[in-house]
């Protein structure tokens, strides 16, 4: 599938998902303690109105266990269910992050595992995130779609192979760019098409024509690799632009796929960063990563972080 086509049908499942999501929130404290607290946000469920999904019941599977304190809240139409652990160091916990598909089964689609160890003053967080869902298909590329990306390559180069290669390379490329973590430009392609397909180029340009010399090589001139990089960049966002789905037509069709869910991780901890591949604030100190379920859809999302505490515990 076009990139374009995958960002146009995926905006729509954002708009149609509802406002389920999910923050969860890893706190290392100064005693060397570590704590665990996920926080999952769905609609309010009120007698004799319509919802169209984002019910936390049917996104998320609930941490449950008396290792775990809960706590509901409700604001502006939401229910929150936060729930508070501690962690063991060394000890991976599974499983605390896991959502549903949408089929009517409720089979999970992507479940976390999260380890925090100690080496002294530094302590390393992992969190794995795994796609357990239908594989993606934003590979199934149709005539058409190789068609569009061989009318890009000069003659000689306009194969279905290399055609392939170039669209799964792209793919892999866009992938984290669309749906995170980082900042996800599937958001922002949200409300402006013209900012996304900006950042994207900005992001994607350099790795782009690194990876078109890859494949052809000396076959391509480095003016040849920079025009075709932005046709590339051009066809796959701005050729379909997201639009808000009719609100009459109610859910997808399709039952295999729960929505997008956004979804943001923090580390907390009274220190400094060693080395994270996530985004720093300077202000709270804070490491934090932001993006969509679908990111782990190709392969694992793995987070990663190094901290030092302050002072010797």
């Amino acid at each position: 599938m076009r990139i374009s086509v995958l960002l146009a049908a995926l905006a729509a499942a954002v708009l149609l998902s509802g406002c389920a999501r999910v923050r969860v929130t890893t706190e290392v404290k100064s005693d060397g303690s570590c704590s665990r607290t996920v926080a999952l946000t769905g609609q309010e469920q009120k007698e004799g109105s319509m919802q169209m999904g984002g019910k936390l019941e049917d996104t998320f599977v609930l941490p449950a266990g008396k290792e775990w304190t809960t706590l509901e809240t409700k604001k502006d139409g939401n229910r929150t269910m936060t729930y508070q652990r501690k962690l063991v160091l060394g000890r991976p916990l599974e499983g605390d992050v896991s959502l549903k598909d949408g089929t009517e089964g409720g089979n999970v689609q992507l479940a976390n595992s999260v380890t925090v160890t100690r080496t002294g003053n530094r302590f390393e967080y992992s969190e794995r995130l795994h796609w357990k869902g239908a594989p993606s298909k934003g590979m199934d590329l149709t005539p058409e779609n190789l068609g569009e990306i061989k009318a890009l390559l000069p003659k000689p180069l306009a194969t279905d192979e290399n055609a392939r290669a170039v669209a799964e390379k792209m793919t892999a490329l866009a992938v984290p760019l669309l749906f995170g973590p980082g900042d996800p430009l599937l958001a922002v392609g949200l409300i402006h098409p013209d900012l996304a397909e900006r950042r994207m180029t900005q992001r994607i340009g350099a790795v782009l024509l690194k990876a078109l010399e890859e494949q052809f090589g000396n076959q391509l001139t480095p003016a040849q690799r920079r025009e075709i990089a932005v046709k590339l960049i051009k066809t796959s966002v701005s050729s379909s632009r997201p639009s808000q789905p009719d609100p009459t037509a109610g859910p997808p069709a399709s039952k295999d796929n729960g929505g997008l869910t956004p979804m943001m991780f923090v580390l907390k901890f009274p220190g400094r960063v060693v080395s994270t591949n996530g985004e720093v604030d300077e202000l709270t100190g804070e490491v934090y990563w932001a993006l969509f379920s679908e990111a782990a859809a190709l392969k694992d999302v793995v987070l990663t972080a190094v901290v030092e505490l302050d002072g010797k515990q």
